[in-house]
């Protein structure tokens, strides 16, 4: 599996909220400029089955995640150091495995031929040692590849997967992929230009409060 970027889960704004907690503000720490943007984006999927962890997806996750317990790409979390707090600096709260070469809802609407020439061959160069590489996969072969196939899946924590301002399903690739060489203090001015538009969340209690005094 390729270990680079240069190869049920929660959302919403407690996600902000617990990823600019972490990030221990300080807006003075560097100089930047920028916006907040709304990204226009066309998103079309060929008819599928609905999304369900297939066993062998599960296996192979759970091997990358649990058993070689290999870190977020960008930040370097582990599943071992989810509740450190010290290596777990942007406030995760799992690991995720992302599909990284081709999107597991685009399955169906691959085209084996060009799979073939196009990923293929350059797959059967970097893993010699892999059979299936060495010829032609037919479209069943193609399907269960871009479901579960380690070359394929990316482990990433649930904030650099979905966070709506840092997460790789939700702003563009050249703003995602050099994350993990951005400084600290950039970092930091980053979340506070983010906690511009993510307010701090309330406390639990008046939240619940709150809910009383409705009914």
């Amino acid at each position: 599996m390729a270990k680079s970027k240069r190869s049920a889960k929660p959302k919403g704004k407690s996600q902000k909220q617990d990823y600019i907690h972490q990030q221990h503000l300080d807006a003075a720490s560097v100089a930047i400029h920028g916006k907040i943007g709304n990204l226009k984006e066309g998103q079309f999927y060929p008819e599928h089955d609905k999304r369900t962890e297939s066993p062998a997806y599960k296996k192979v996750h759970d091997h990358l995640v649990k058993d070689l317990d290999l870190p977020c790409l960008v930040c370097g979390v582990k599943f071992s150091t989810l509740k450190d707090a010290k290596e777990n600096l942007h406030g995760a709260k799992q690991l995720e495995t992302h599909h990284h070469v081709i999107e597991w809802a685009l399955a169906n609407a691959i085209d084996p031929a060009k799979f073939n020439k196009a990923i293929r061959p350059n797959l059967a160069n970097k893993h010699a040692d892999q059979p299936m590489y060495k010829s032609d996969m037919t479209a069943q072969q193609v399907r269960d590849w871009v479901d579960h196939s380690p070359d394929n899946l990316w482990v990433l924590c649930d904030i650099h997967h979905r966070h709506t301002f840092v997460g790789i399903h939700a702003v563009t690739y050249p703003n995602w992929c050099p994350q993990d060489l951005l400084s600290d203090a950039f970092l930091k001015a980053v979340a506070a230009e983010i906690a511009k538009v993510a307010p701090a969340k309330k406390p639990a209690a008046k939240k619940k409060a709150a809910k009383k005094k409705k009914r």
